[in-house]
């Protein structure tokens, strides 16, 4: 297995760096929403982390089975709602039957707490919010759509330019094709552990907390190789100053009020 150490450094034609913040506190995105009391990924998780002032949204982009583009991390539904299937099977409307509130306590009697939510609605919160947030979009894999899912975002990303979208993937396929389709869009590799050589248009790199506070200098060697650095999930305050001490650039939180106060009180 590779490590980040082995990779070398962007060259002088390297894409110009649009996705790295230096500033001395990290920005702190809503990771599935504001998801600790809320159902993640839910209309409501996101308007509850634009109320709390996140910096940035962060969400999983699937593929119903009548190619509408939707939020949900895990394969099937099993988990999260009170249906079964998996998103690749079901229709849009088939899955706005299901109740993704199952697993929460206390949840409001709206559907916005409750149902499944697409693309659509959530970049029209933000629209319609006039906030200045950046919206990190996972594109996962392995999905039976194959490339379909990088060829059918693009085209919806061309009805919302006035968004600051940055595309994600733990899949160097699905990046590499998405950088053939959009060489100019800056992208992040999201891995638990680097491996081999980082995918062309990679300006971010995205690790879990654990991985980054375990791994000696790493934080450092990534900056020093020119790019940014993106943590999920932080949601302890300690340990969000900490990685802020060692330059993280961004923070994925389940209660991102919470860090982002703890860090303005930082120092």
């Amino acid at each position: 297995m590779g490590c980040i150490a082995d990779v070398p450094a962007p060259v002088d034609n390297a894409i110009e760096f649009r996705y790295v913040f230096r500033v001395s506190t990290p920005l702190i995105a809503a990771h599935r929403g504001s998801n600790e009391f809320l159902p993640e990924q839910t209309i409501a998780a996101f308007r509850q982390a634009l109320e709390e002032d996140a910096d940035g949204l962060e969400f999983d982009v699937r593929l119903t089975a009548d190619r509408q583009l939707v939020l949900h991390h895990d394969r099937n539904v099993r988990r999260t709602s009170d249906g079964r299937g998996a998103i690749a099977d079901l229709t849009l409307d088939e899955l706005k039957k299901f109740d993704f509130s199952v697993n929460r306590d206390n949840v409001p009697d709206d559907p916005e707490a409750r149902e499944l939510a697409t693309l659509e609605e959530l970049f029209k919160l933000v629209s319609d919010s006039g906030k200045d947030v950046k919206l990190y979009a996972e594109l996962k894999h392995p999905s039976r759509f194959g490339g379909e899912l990088e060829t059918r975002f693009f085209e919806f990303l061309r009805d919302w330019p006035e968004l600051d979208v940055v595309v994600m993937s733990f899949s160097k396929a699905a990046l590499k094709r998405w950088h053939e389709l959009d060489p100019e869009r800056g992208l992040v590799w999201i891995f638990e552990f680097p491996y081999g050589k980082i995918p062309p248009g990679v300006e971010m790199l995205s690790s879990k907390v654990d991985y980054i506070e375990s791994a000696a200098d790493f934080a450092a060697t990534t900056k020093d190789d020119g790019y940014g650095l993106l943590s999920w999930t932080v949601n302890d305050p300690d340990q969000a100053r900490r990685l802020a001490d060692q330059g993280v650039d961004v923070l994925f939180s389940d209660r991102p009020g919470e860090i982002k106060k703890a860090l303005a009180l930082k120092g």
